[in-house]
């Protein structure tokens, strides 16, 4: 839907600038359009993949990490700042985390004791930030000046508690028994919570260049 969004400030008769950028969250494009001479709107979507192994409870996880955020903003630019500016507005996200365990030679160690590692026994970790998150920053860019390329950039941070979930497969399930697999999914669960906690605060760097006409 953000791109759709995206896509209409674009190619609206009264879209005033297009970019493209690249950062913490990914390469994406943009529109902007001004309002006044110290007001102006704009949306950006982006969008990266890639894996990366993480560690839960003395766990290996190889995972697949898929990040998708879009933007809605208001920018301010305060007179005599020579196009810096300052961004408030939300972002929409959906940035993913999804961790299947990898036994170490042969095993994994739940809750202080060794299992072997048979096939379709396995463990899930999971991480989602929420869906809207609110947004703060500054930046340099769209501001309603002379026409043709331009540099855009922006700092700032958006604010989120990621959601989380650890779970055994029915066959791990199975072996280890009731008590110990809750015991062993509400370790994983609380470890997991406190990896990600210091995360609900998401950075947002951003460059770029724009085109305004």
């Amino acid at each position: 839907m953000l791109s759709a969004v995206v896509w209409v400030i674009v190619t609206n008769a009264d879209a005033q600038e297009i970019f493209v950028q690249a950062g913490t969250q990914g390469p994406g494009i943009g529109g902007a359009i001004t309002v006044t001479q110290i007001v102006g709107l704009h949306v950006d979507f982006n969008a990266i993949s890639f894996h990366h192994d993480f560690t839960v409870s003395g766990i290996r996880y190889k995972d697949d990490l898929d990040l998708r955020q879009g933007g809605l903003y208001l920018d301010l630019f305060p007179p005599y700042a020579s196009g810096f500016r300052i961004t408030a507005g939300v972002r929409f996200s959906d940035d993913h985390l999804k961790g299947t365990s990898v036994p170490t030679n042969g095993t994994y160690l739940f809750g202080g004791k060794q299992y072997p590692a048979f096939p379709g026994e396995y463990a899930v970790a999971e991480a989602r930030y929420p869906s809207v998150m609110p947004y703060f920053g500054v930046g340099y860019g769209h501001h309603p000046q002379a026409k043709g390329l331009g540099f855009i950039a922006d700092l700032g941070v958006a604010y989120g508690i990621p959601e989380v979930s650890y779970t055994l497969s029915p066959t791990l399930i199975q072996r280890t028994g009731p008590a110990m697999s809750q015991q062993i999914a509400s370790e994983g669960l609380n470890e997991l919570k406190s990896k990600v906690s210091p995360y609900r605060w998401y950075p947002v760097v951003q460059i770029g260049v724009s085109y305004r006409f």
